[in-house]
């Protein structure tokens, strides 16, 4: 290009002329060889939601454009209730399931191999070859200022580029709902130990003091058949044992308080002998 040429190009009336973006030539993006043969990959959750409710909502909505109805669709989709939602990621999840296995399969086919071996070729390309796609690129050479309307991205492409930013919050909102929950679980688990540990704390305490108390029984239990060994009961009362010593101290303490007037002889023995006991030695 001459200066004069290249002055035409930036200036117009002695100012800066802008840049027309539709004039400007984009990079050509290189195609992606597909198998038609392979199968085909599945869906998420979120694709499968805007598939079902997308005619719908453009029927009631005819004048709202493409992105409106997709961001709409979006918002549905964040604020739909949990087991709706779960049923289209449980369908997203059979059918991914369904494609690794069919994809293991078709692997192991001679298509497949096929497919490989031709992408390997399409890659080596040869300086003839580079010259022939640059020629069909601008047939026109460089001054050609034809409008090339290349699309960078897909609808399909922006469709599965959301779902999978809609999937990703989800897990997050979702990791940090069990994060707390785990948070307040653990905060549970640890009062519930040292519970726990209070708990048994007191029982070997309680365990200590009524092994002292059991002690301290057996010993009384000796004293008392001691004193009775030295009194003559009548032959309607049975003598104390070491298993009926506290029956025994039960009926004697009924025959006590109640208001008689009389009492049997040896009871005036038993308080006697009671009396005189030497409860030191329980100690």
């Amino acid at each position: 290009m001459d200066k004069s040429g290249q002055e035409d190009k930036f200036i117009e009336n002695d100012m800066p002329k802008k840049n027309d973006k539709n004039n400007v030539k984009g990079k050509k993006r290189k195609k992606c060889l597909r198998d038609k043969t392979a199968p085909r990959p599945p869906h998420s959750g979120y694709i499968r939601f805007l598939n079902d409710r997308r005619e719908q909502f453009r029927s009631e909505n005819p004048n709202l454009p493409f992105a409106e109805i997709t961001k709409v669709l979006a918002t549905e989709w964040n604020q739909l209730p949990t087991d709706k939602k779960q049923q289209y990621l449980l369908a997203a999840e059979q059918e991914r399931v369904k494609y690794v296995e069919e994809l293991a399969v078709y692997k192991k086919t001679d298509a497949y191999r096929n497919f490989i071996q031709h992408k390997k070729k399409k890659k080596v390309k040869t300086p003839i070859q580079k010259d022939q796609e640059l020629e069909k690129e601008n047939p026109f050479g460089d001054n050609n200022n034809t409008v090339c309307n290349i699309p960078i991205y897909t609808e399909e492409f922006l469709n599965f580029n959301r779902a999978r930013e809609s999937e990703l919050r989800y897990l997050r909102k979702t990791v940090t709902d069990q994060e707390q929950a785990v948070s307040v679980l653990d905060k549970h688990i640890g009062n519930m130990n040292n519970g726990a540990i209070k708990l048994i704390a007191n029982n070997e305490k309680l365990k200590a003091g009524c092994s002292k108390y059991e002690q301290y029984l057996i010993k009384l239990r000796s004293l008392l058949l001691g004193v009775f060994d030295n009194i003559a009961f009548p032959d309607d009362t049975e003598s104390p044992t070491n298993e009926t010593i506290d029956s025994f101290m039960v009926n004697l303490n009924t025959l006590l308080t109640t208001d008689s007037g009389t009492h049997p002889s040896w009871i005036a023995d038993v308080k006697k002998g009671i009396s005189n006991l030497d409860l030191t030695v329980l100690k």
